[in-house]
């Protein structure tokens, strides 16, 4: 009895299940035009739903930067009412402990009034090309400064969610 495993025996493999296309239902066409055919159909259809898909990024991409300007422009306007606070403590520290200490609040003052302003000016994607050279050029002090706004916003959380508690 012969062994098909054995090394004389020719090494070719047949498909027990004829595949679709390989199946004429008599439709005059041949299978290779079938399967061009059905390729093209299924190129279509993803081309189709790649447009989608970049329609939704394109979208996606247009609430997000919605989103930010919004956020960038609180942010300055809550990073200018902080330096009119800034500037009346100030005048406040003038009474009570003398000019020199007075100084040092307008300055914190001025800086942050000239960074809200800064910040108002600049549109969302040139703040990000900022933000992303800073990064580069000193990461450490970019995690530093993450971790504290982190400390910072969590801090905020807790405060707000024991004061509802209450």
């Amino acid at each position: 009895m012969a062994d098909n495993n054995s090394a004389d025996a020719p090494k070719t493999r047949r498909r027990a299940v004829p595949s679709a296309s390989d199946i004429d239902v008599g439709t005059g066409s041949s299978s290779s035009q079938k399967t061009a055919s059905s390729e093209s159909v299924a190129t279509g259809t993803f081309a189709k739903v790649k447009a989608q898909a970049a329609g939704l990024v394109d979208e996606a991409a247009e609430v997000a930067r919605s989103a930010a300007t919004t956020g960038k422009d609180k942010a300055a306007d809550a990073l200018g009412g902080l330096s009119k606070l800034a500037e009346d403590a100030a005048k406040a520290v003038d009474d009570r402990l003398g000019g020199n200490y007075g100084d040092y609040a307008r300055r914190a003052s001025t800086t942050v009034s000239d960074f809200a302003t800064s910040l108002q000016s600049k549109d969302v994607d040139a703040i990000i090309a900022d933000t992303k050279a800073f990064v580069r050029k000193s990461p450490v002090v970019a995690i530093g400064a993450a971790a504290a706004v982190g400390f910072l916003l969590t801090r905020l959380i807790k405060i707000g969610s024991s004061d509802r508690d209450a």
